[in-house]
């Protein structure tokens, strides 16, 4: 693409340039990879769902849905839990992520949101870092170290001890993540700069990962590192919010937009992820579906959860394809939701950090080295967190967040 080869990570700037004629063009040549894989991608998950199936079946249960749960390790909250959290995010959260997508839509002067604005969110294009990928890095060290004691620590650890793989390279694997090196007591983090916003999600979001690693690896005790995702997820995603104050030195003059366009992206996520959840759910409960049923299942949930959406007549994701690049479908069931309910926990830091930040820091201190030495309604209510599951949970913290975005 444009005289260039570019991996999927690689390709993500074109997909969210300013430039509308060269983002169609890339989302086009983006559909146009998964036209060629679809069908091994479908052939791949129909045989990872009849394998799981027959998995579940030959140990008891109905479907592999209970055997997932107890695969994610979740001891403490079951699907009746998640399906009323879904209920809430429907009821709740939809109506105000569409008006979210309505002011995002006036900003970017459009008449109709296509999808291949789904992602865009300033005429001028999104704000990108200033720096190179090694000034990203040492503008993190610089932040870590006026944030706290321990983030300090922690930072300098990461970079003395060259623990980071995060450059981009066209034949690198796509994606990020934080991993755990136990026999070092280390963390390390492997992710894909491609000169985008992302690359400073990587220095917050990943290091969120990596700081709670980096403390419960100081528990005596290993097994109290080893958590749940939806705990795990609380940590990245709150640290994206505590270090909102340092954002100028990563994107100088679009600070504000920066901020602005974290805050709609991560309201953007919840319906979408929870969207990724009842599609696995509706999947595993029938896995006698064909690919071509699934595909529908999937359109029919956009409507519900993004109805705003519009594909125009792309012959991919027109056609309930748009799922196939989540990696995590395939490799992870039932995996997604805990970027939701972690998310939703991130916004109630969020809410409190403008309160009082001092306070809100003192709360996240203490969860990440709780970690997994509680169970996770129980360390939640420890830590001054309310409890996804609970009915009315969103309303306060709809509330809140919609004041922000119009103050």
């Amino acid at each position: 693409f444009d005289g260039q080869v570019c991996n999927l990570s690689l390709l993500r700037p074109y997909l969210t340039g300013n430039d509308r004629t060269v983002r169609r063009q890339a989302w086009k040549a983006y559909s146009d990879y998964f036209m060629t894989v679809a069908d091994e991608l479908d052939d791949i998950y129909d045989k990872l769902v009849k394998n799981r199936t027959a998995q579940a079946k030959a140990m008891g249960y109905d479907n592999y849905i209970q055997l997932g749960y107890y695969r994610m390790n979740r001891n403490s909250y079951d699907r009746n839990d998640v399906e009323n959290f879904r209920r809430q995010v429907k009821e709740v959260f939809v109506p105000f992520a569409e008006r979210v997508h309505e002011i995002r839509r006036k900003r970017l002067g459009l008449e109709k949101l296509s999808y291949i604005d789904n992602e865009v969110y300033f005429k001028e294009g999104n704000p990108d870092p200033v720096g190179t990928a090694q000034e990203i890095l040492e503008s993190g060290q610089k932040m870590y170290a006026k944030l706290s004691p321990e983030t300090k620590e922690f930072f300098d650890f990461m970079m003395e001890n060259e623990l980071f793989d995060v450059f981009g390279r066209k034949d690198k694997k796509q994606g990020g993540y934080m991993t755990y090196l136990y026999q070092y007591h280390s963390p390390f983090i492997f992710a894909n700069f491609n000169g985008t916003s992302g690359d400073v999600d990587v220095i917050t979001h990943e290091c969120g990962h990596a700081f709670q690693g980096y403390l419960s690896g100081q528990d005596p005790i290993m097994e109290h590192a080893d958590i749940t995702m939806e705990t795990a997820e609380i940590h990245s995603m709150s640290m994206e919010f505590f270090t909102d104050p340092w954002m100028k030195e990563f994107f100088g003059d679009r600070e504000k937009d920066f901020l602005s366009m974290q805050l709609e992206d991560a309201i953007r996520f919840i319906p979408y992820g929870t969207m990724v959840d009842e599609f696995q759910h509706i999947v595993y409960e029938t896995p006698e579906l064909t690919p071509q049923e699934r595909r529908r299942e999937w359109s029919r949930l956009e409507k519900i959860y993004m109805p705003h959406l519009d594909y125009e007549e792309d012959p991919f994701f027109s056609k309930g394809g748009f799922w196939q690049k989540q990696q995590h479908i395939y490799n992870s069931p039932f995996y997604y939701i805990d970027y939701v309910l972690a998310q939703s926990c991130a916004f109630q830091y969020k809410v409190w950090m403008d309160e009082d930040y001092r306070e809100a820091w003192k709360s996240y201190l203490a969860l990440c080295r709780l970690s997994a030495s509680k169970f996770y309604p129980e360390m939640l209510r420890e830590c001054g967190l309310k409890v996804p599951f609970e009915d009315g949970y969103f309303e306060e913290i709809v509330e809140k967040l919609e004041k922000k975005l119009h103050a």
